[in-house]
């Protein structure tokens, strides 16, 4: 029954519904959950990319989702989260939201695709990390090179 969905299952534990299967490791050629109904797939990529499916065999979702995945293993946090590619999506409507700095929620309602099995995607971005300017490389090099020559003076 579409939209009453009251979990994930993962792939870790082969989509079955057991304590535990709420959590997987992320799967380059793989699905990684899908919801407990099996209506609505979800799919992570290394870049940042997460395809939403529609896995009810229809053009139609109906119903409503609200699925959150937390990244606790993150080494920087996430800065944003937006759609990337809407062309399969008809109608309905769809939130994605950074609800913390290691968590995206997805909401779904009523969406149409299409065409059966539709998708979507959007992408998650980390803040990214700060660079040194060059300026202070070389400052923090020139100060180091002064500290070995007064050292080396001393010990002369």
């Amino acid at each position: 029954m579409a939209g009453a969905s009251t979990g994930l299952l993962g792939l870790d534990h082969q989509f079955a519904d057991e304590p535990g299967t709420h959590t997987t490791a992320l799967a380059a050629a793989d699905l990684e959950f899908l919801t407990a109904d099996g209506a609505v797939g979800v799919d992570f990529f290394t870049d940042g990319r997460v395809q939403v499916w529609n896995n009810s065999g229809s053009t139609s979702l109906p119903g409503s989702y609200t699925l959150s995945f937390s990244f606790a293993a993150l080494t920087q946090p996430l800065a944003a989260f937006a759609p990337l590619d809407l062309t399969q999506l008809n109608g309905g409507s769809y939130s994605l939201q950074l609800t913390a700095p290691d968590t995206l929620t997805i909401t779904l309602n009523n969406l149409s695709f299409a065409e059966p099995y539709g998708n979507f995607t959007a992408q998650a971005t980390a803040v990214a990390a700060a660079v040194p300017e060059p300026a202070s490389v070389a400052l923090l090099g020139a100060g180091l090179a002064l500290i070995a020559l007064r050292r080396a003076r001393r010990s002369a």
